[in-house]
């Protein structure tokens, strides 16, 4: 169809398309739209298919519209930016949007393209990277990790609580705050809440209340929470809580045997096992030294590269970050509905990371583009196998997996990066 089309620069990124559906063209669309409900139409004194079309036309003005601008705007839209040869990230925002029968259909679409990244030199960057070697005292370290992994809590009678302890209580708490006396929320019963004594993640006023307490003892003491407090129900109130303390339990740490190594997998001996860790502990701290060398690239590319990032992917990276930290936070079992938590701030925090990732992202996407870098089928295939066997999951039913909503560009998106970044690390100068 002939249509108007008037591209705007409203910035680097950002365009802002003008277009006109000719009356003709959009009247045409009205009058198919509104004999298509006729056909269907029942209205009262008439047979079904026999109303006049004026008459439906009034009678559904509103639905016909509607249909007529969903089939118009994709397909003028679609036209318009192949006419203009721009590639929108994304969906467009609507604006100024004009439409009657007999009249043109009017509209303005906003959207952001990819920017013109013109890139610096990016072979032979200079980079420093400390490598700290790995050390007995690592190994020992890791080897206390594994202990605390593998200890249980076991029943103490007949000794005061003291620091390191786990101590069961039923736990009453009634809020002192509020107007005229009256209490701002229900008082409320725990049982069997599990304390820490003296542990970071435990109120210091619970800690100074049961150390040096036996167990059957009550305990009154009151609490003032701060406002950021990360329990919603319990920030920024003042609270009268009643504990009674049920049972008292220790740390029992497993000692450092060849029953021990037995015990965490293919070991026979403590010395097997720590041959296990050192070796491990050289591999992982190897990728880590390999994680900095990429991200101190990134810095550096990002550091002499200059252009105007597209809001939508900035957004689109702070969101996913946002969702990472909602669920590692649900791994640790707290609900992220009802955490004392701003999350209008953290995305604020998590702005200039975001750009930082969004920017680094698009830099590595035009190095590749320039080195003609792509992802061979057997390269896919390889790397699907890996993630089957890693997983212990049938290949075909990995593969399966991936082929759904668009995940295996998620795949080749993840080999591409990777395989850039092996490109410029290869040339790269390093000193430690």
């Amino acid at each position: 169809m002939e249509i108007r089309v008037e591209l705007e620069d409203v910035s680097s990124v950002k365009k802002r398309l003008k277009v006109e559906v000719p009356a003709g063209i959009a009247l045409k669309e009205f009058d198919e739209v509104a004999n298509a409900y006729k056909r269907q139409a029942r209205l009262p004194g008439f047979r079904p298919g026999k109303a006049p079309v004026e008459l439906i036309k009034r009678h559904f003005k509103k639905s016909i519209r509607s249909d007529v601008l969903q089939k118009l705007i994709p397909n003028s839209y679609d036209q318009a930016i192949r006419e203009k040869g721009v590639q929108p990230i994304g969906e467009p925002s609507l604006d100024h949007l004009t439409f009657e029968e007999g009249d043109p259909l009017v509209y303005e679409a906003n959207f952001e393209i990819h920017p013109e990244i013109e890139l610096p030199e990016y072979k032979g960057l200079k980079v420093t990277v400390e490598l700290k070697p790995l050390t007995p005292e690592d190994v020992e370290e890791e080897l206390e990790r594994l202990r605390q992994e593998h200890s249980r809590l076991v029943s103490v009678e007949n000794r005061s609580i003291k620091k390191g302890d786990y101590v069961v209580i039923e736990l009453q708490g009634e809020y002192l705050d509020g107007e005229e006396g009256a209490p701002l929320h229900e008082p409320f019963n725990e049982k069997n809440v599990v304390v820490n004594v003296g542990d970071e993640q435990t109120h210091k006023a619970f800690t100074q209340a049961l150390l040096g307490s036996k167990v059957g003892e009550k305990k009154k003491f009151e609490v003032e929470y701060d406002s950021d407090y990360p329990e919603k129900k319990l920030a920024g109130h003042k609270l009268l809580f009643t504990v009674q303390i049920g049972e008292l339990k220790e740390q029992e740490l497993p000692e450092l045997n060849d029953e021990f190594a037995k015990d965490l997998g293919d070991y026979k001996t403590m010395q097997e096992l720590r041959e296990g860790i050192e070796k491990r502990l050289a591999v992982e701290r190897e990728k880590n030294h390999e994680k900095d060398f990429e991200n101190k690239l990134l810095e550096k590319l990002v550091e002499k590269t200059s252009f105007e990032l597209p809001e939508i992917l900035v957004k689109d990276r702070s969101d996913a970050m946002l969702t990472d930290l909602a669920y590692g936070m649900v791994s640790q079992g707290v609900d992220p509905s009802k955490a004392n938590v701003d999350w209008a701030k953290i995305r604020a925090d998590f702005q200039p990371q975001a750009e930082q990732q969004v920017r680094g992202s698009m830099i590595l996407s035009e190095i590749g583009r320039r080195e003609d870098i792509q992802i061979s089928t057997e390269e896919l295939n390889q790397e699907l196998e890996q993630m089957a066997d890693s997983m212990n999951q049938p290949k075909e039913k990995v593969r399966q997996y991936f082929q759904q909503e668009n995940r295996m560009e998620g795949v080749k998106s993840r080999l591409f990066r990777g395989k850039v970044l092996k490109m410029l690390l290869e040339s790269a100068k390093v000193s430690d």
